[in-house]
């Protein structure tokens, strides 16, 4: 909920701030939209120039295998070969060397005639000899000879030793044995050299494989990594998806794979090349924006810290000074050694202090004395009637010779007219002025008799202390004969008790009036409210009303409401401690 209302009524710090952050956030986005489109751009670049290199290479490799493949069935018509196969034995040494020796200086031709031949070898059980380009082997060497008849549903390459080979045997039929099989043996280093043509060392790799035979040619692959690539290419042979490119952990580097599979070798050539190797450029292009990124964020916590000791310290330090300025006693002052604009606002502010202490002071010193001459012109207004009263009931008590009364009533009166007449103090102990009230209910007892109960109730917490402005009680209770008891017919009741609450007195004056309505009693509440006193200026309520205003707040002063007894209830609140 703060953070809303904060929102909703940001401060100048905070504008600030997201002006500030409206203005990076736009360009760190273009900028990080940049970089991916650019980082994506130099992906695809690479990736297809990796797998136009495979394409490629695998393409030049299918051709070499198709031409060697292609002219090998020419030696199964060649007569020098049929004759060594089919009659070598019964003919001359003579002329069996003359039939070897033509027959090798084809086999030379065709060793030559493709860098990827290692050896072309002719294979012939019988004269139990094997004739190649360049020997002419006393025996045969079997393993060889029955790996090269092997089942070729793996491809024509067949993978030995080792060793890479092409075969063709005479006649192919799985029901005879060949009188002869020819034998075109692979580079393995040549094909090593063309695979690291297709990735460069160092910045990746390149292997051909085949699943069939499980085989592979590699030269710059650890065994455990080929085994790696045998289970991905399978999984992605198991999808049917037999060509692309994606991605894979090895040796705990991400790398990325091309891979391309030959139906006409039935292998495939499998390139791998490291993320950050293809990625280079672009994984220092990411390195400088997280730099910047960083940079941007320092900057900004650099901004805003700058913003906070320039404008948002001395900004609060005003506006808690602002706040003080309630607590009139202190006169809050800021400091004037700033030389900035601040500086220029609190010197301002100093003198505004300086000026209003001066005025406050003097609305002080008026509000004193009004309060003087509000009590001295309250003091003045002593009710003619009452006096006039009292020495009527004096003169009564001294005619019937009741001297006993007479004298009380005569004390009960000096008392009176001695606190009423007494102006040196502006507060008294409010014991004191519980005891004035007293005394002017003495008096009206003997003046009115029996025809008045009071039901005056004194708190024993009353002694605790605590002082009141001078005659704030004794005028409601007076307001309370002259405007209800000496008008009504039946016998009249007055309740005065007290209640406290914290540093708060509620003085409660309750009479059995019968002629009060609510309307009458908002309209008394009014006319205090506006200072008026409708009920004559000799009573003195409004003048109570606003002298305890003047020294206890706006939220004392006396209220007005109907009083559980049928009358009026007349509330005082003051603040004696």
């Amino acid at each position: 909920m703060k953070l809303i209302e904060k929102l909703k009524n940001p401060s100048i710090f905070l504008k600030l701030f997201l002006t500030f952050f409206l203005v990076i956030a736009p360009l760190y986005l273009i900028t990080l939209s940049i970089i991916k489109k650019g980082s994506e751009g130099i992906r695809n670049e690479m990736t297809e120039s990796i797998k136009a290199r495979t394409d490629y290479f695998m393409n030049m490799l299918e051709r070499e295998i198709d031409r060697i493949s292609a002219s090998m069935p020419e030696y199964v018509v060649d007569q020098d070969l049929r004759k060594l196969s089919a009659i070598g034995n019964q003919i001359s040494e003579y002329e069996r060397l003359e039939l070897v020796n033509a027959l090798q200086r084809r086999l030379y031709l065709m060793k030559y005639s493709s860098l990827f031949i290692a050896d072309a070898k002719a294979y012939i059980p019988l004269i139990g000899r094997t004739v190649s380009s360049t020997n002419y082997d006393a025996n045969i060497d079997l393993p060889e000879f029955e790996a090269l008849q092997r089942q070729k549903s793996g491809g024509p390459l067949i993978y030995w030793d080792n060793r890479l080979f092409l075969a063709l045997d005479y006649p192919s039929n799985a029901k005879r044995k060949p009188i002869f099989v020819l034998g075109i043996e692979l580079s393995i280093k040549q094909v090593n050299d063309m695979l690291a043509t297709v990735v460069t060392p160092g910045e990746g790799s390149a292997a051909l494989i085949n699943l069939k035979q499980d085989w592979s040619v590699s030269n710059y692959v650890s065994a455990s990594n080929v085994e790696e690539l045998k289970r991905f290419l399978q999984i992605h042979q198991d999808k049917g998806d037999r060509n692309g490119m994606s991605t894979m952990s090895m040796d705990g580097k991400r790398m990325i794979v091309s891979y391309r599979f030959s139906p006409a070798i039935n292998s495939y050539l499998v390139t791998f090349t490291p993320e950050t190797y293809v990625l280079g450029a672009l994984t220092t292009l990411k390195k400088w924006f997280w730099v910047m990124s960083a940079a941007s964020v320092l900057i900004i916590i650099l901004f805003s810290y700058s913003i906070n000791n320039v404008i948002r310290r001395p900004m609060n330090k005003l506006v808690r000074t602002f706040n003080r300025m309630g607590d009139m006693p202190t006169y809050p002052t800021l400091p004037e050694n700033r030389k900035d604009e601040f500086g220029f606002l609190y010197r301002g502010f100093n003198d505004m202090v300086e000026r209003l202490k001066s005025l406050i002071q003097e609305v002080y010193e008026q509000k004193i004395r009004s309060q003087r001459s509000e009590l001295k012109r309250l003091q003045s207004q002593i009710n003619p009637h009452f006096l006039y009263n009292c020495f009527f009931v004096l003169c009564r008590l001294i005619k019937t010779v009741d001297t006993e009364r007479a004298y009380q009533f005569c004390t009960y009166m000096g008392n009176y007219f001695q606190y009423v007449t007494r102006d040196r103090v502006d507060e008294i102990p409010l014991a004191l002025e519980i005891k004035h009230a007293q005394t002017y209910l003495d008096i009206q007892s003997v003046c009115v008799g029996e025809r008045v109960r009071v039901e005056f109730e004194v708190p024993d917490w009353l002694d605790e202390g605590g002082t009141v402005i001078r005659l704030v009680l004794q005028p409601i209770i007076e307001n309370a004969y002259k405007h209800v008891f000496e008008k009504q017919e039946h016998k009249g009741f007055l309740w005065i008790h007290m209640e406290k609450d914290g540093d708060v007195l509620f003085v409660h004056v309750e009479d059995n009036g019968s002629m009060l309505d609510d309307w009458t009693i908002e309209r008394l509440n009014g006319w205090l409210g506006q200072g008026e006193d409708e009920l004559g200026e000799s009573n003195g309520i409004t003048n109570v009303h606003r002298r305890i205003q003047l020294r206890y707040g706006e939220d004392c002063g006396i209220v007005f409401d109907r009083s559980l007894l049928g009358g009026l209830h007349v509330q005082i609140k003051l603040r004696p401690w």
